[in-house]
């Protein structure tokens, strides 16, 4: 290859490198808004886990339970008719008040542990980085889940991203918590409504299995029926108003998922479509209900209890957490690009072309796949940036070792490759197949760490063979190639 088409090559490569990174690291205010635009870095955009970005967590309280708060509110208000009554129905348990007749009854406490049970289940199938579900002075389930705020929401540079994030979450919580059987009913409004189905069937018995269905960018609730309950909902639904629909429910709860009426099912798999996170969401919740496992209790149902508000909290590392993180990774890549500088010359710039593009690939795999990035998922990015350096470190000694013995440097970078090749691709299958298997077989942080290292050894396996072309792209226009890889060639007299 000549110097000018190696040249081209080179600025184009090292001009598209440099533009990437820069959108994806620089954020800042859009020149001529006066401020009032930011462009937010590829960087900040991604979803951070709770121990980055904290977490928010909802306070459930059962019927014939409420804070100290609320209890004051009409206890300490002496113009207030409910006063009275108040101070002599409720008790102070602990942080709580609880209703005198609620706590005589022995299997009321019970009941709130299992509750708390069922609804951490329900939040175990929507795939949170992390949560957790605990009762609180033995009546209140305290529900708590990332944030999954992105940087730029999390430092309210971006206001509706950090909205919708809390909106998602209490859309969660809501469904979460909601109580009662399942029911297919002929009005939107529960007060206006009836029950489709006959008083002496068990609709949840119509179901086979509910799961949550994503492909090619559709998300819906997979619903599947018995053969049963397939029979049943379409008798029901053929004998309807073709201008009227069939409602499914929870209790009093409208789930916004119906059927038409007048219209007979076309299989026995129905499908609800939905974004992604409602629709993991109900897929949960339905299927708990299906499964048997119903709430005991009504939770945030008293009057003086105003909805069920969510609580930021900071990330257990401090507010600083995400920063002091990306110093981190930014002192590995840089230590992946210096060491081979230093030791291989020119050649190790070939090494930091590949580093800064495996970094810009983990940026933009873990934006559009929207993966959460937790403190454990970057350090699976930096096992990868590792693999990458000892690879082609690897490939660089076994060169080195070939020019000492006198070959060309053509001749000893070919025997290289050659020597080295079978070990490193038994070295990447074993790590591709591992890191494919925890991703598809574990739940949570453990299923997106090992993505996370999946993306980044397939990306290291890719840039690993890059690496050999853009060896020869930059060198080739170089008259000494050994200086160029600071290696040292064993002169032969008769070469004198």
């Amino acid at each position: 290859m000549g110097k000018v088409k190696s040249a081209i090559i080179t600025a184009l490569l090292l001009a598209a490198i440099v533009v990437l990174s820069l959108f994806a690291v620089i954020s800042c205010d859009v020149p001529g808004s006066n401020h009032v635009k930011r462009y937010n870095s590829f960087l900040s955009g991604i979803h951070l886990g709770a121990d980055l970005s904290g977490e928010a967590y909802a306070l459930l309280y059962p019927e014939g339970v409420m804070s100290v708060t609320d209890y004051n509110l009409v206890a300490e208000d002496e113009g207030n008719e409910d006063r009275e009554e108040y101070t002599e129905k409720f008790t102070k348990v602990g942080g709580v008040y609880v209703d005198k007749d609620k706590l005589a009854d022995e299997t009321f406490k019970a009941s709130v542990a299992k509750d708390a049970k069922i609804i951490s289940e329900r939040l175990g199938q929507k795939g949170y980085s992390s949560y957790s579900v605990t009762v609180e002075d033995g009546y209140v389930i305290k529900m708590t889940v990332p944030t999954n705020f992105t940087y730029a929401a999390y430092k309210e540079y971006d206001y509706t991203s950090r909205s919708e994030a809390l909106n998602l979450i209490s859309t969660a919580v809501q469904l979460a918590m909601l109580d009662g059987d399942i029911s297919l009913r002929d009005n939107e409004n529960y007060e206006s409504s009836s029950s489709l189905v006959s008083i002496k069937d068990d609709f949840a018995a119509f179901f086979s299995g509910v799961r949550y269905y994503a492909m090619g960018g559709t998300y819906a609730v997979q619903m599947d029926l018995t053969k049963d309950g397939f029979d049943k909902i379409n008798n029901i639904l053929l004998l309807g108003d073709s201008n009227s629909k069939a409602y499914f429910f929870i209790g009093d709860t409208n789930l916004n998922i119906q059927l038409d009426m007048g219209k007979p099912l076309e299989g026995r798999t129905l499908y609800f479509s939905s974004d992604v996170d409602r629709a993991q969401s109900l897929a949960a919740v339905l299927g708990s209900v299906i499964g048997g496992n119903i709430l005991t209790n009504e939770y945030n149902e008293h009057p003086e209890v105003s909805g069920t508000e969510l609580i930021v909290s900071t990330p257990e590392m401090g507010q600083y957490a995400a920063l002091y993180l990306l110093g981190i990774l930014a002192l590995a890549l840089v230590a992946a690009i210096v060491v081979p500088i230093v030791k291989y010359k020119k050649l190790g710039l070939v090494n930091a072309i590949m580093a800064l593009i495996y970094a810009n690939v983990i940026i933009l795999s873990l934006l559009l796949l929207g993966i959460q990035l937790t403190i454990s998922g970057a350090f699976m990015a930096v096992l990868g940036l590792a693999l990458l350096t000892f690879t082609n470190v690897r490939v660089f000694e076994a060169v080195r070792k070939e020019t000492a013995t006198g070959r060309t440097i053509q001749a000893s970078v070919k025997t290289g490759y050659k020597k080295t090749l079978l070990s490193l691709i038994d070295l990447y299958v074993i790590l591709i197949v591992a890191s494919a298997l925890v991703a598809l077989v574990c739940v949570g942080e453990l299923a997106a760490c090992g993505f996370i290292f999946f993306i980044g050894t397939l990306a290291s396996y890719v840039l690993y063979w890059f690496t050999r072309l853009m060896w020869f792209v930059i060198s080739s226009p170089v008259k000494d190639k050994f200086a160029f890889c600071g290696f040292k060639r064993e002169v032969y007299d008769d070469e004198i």
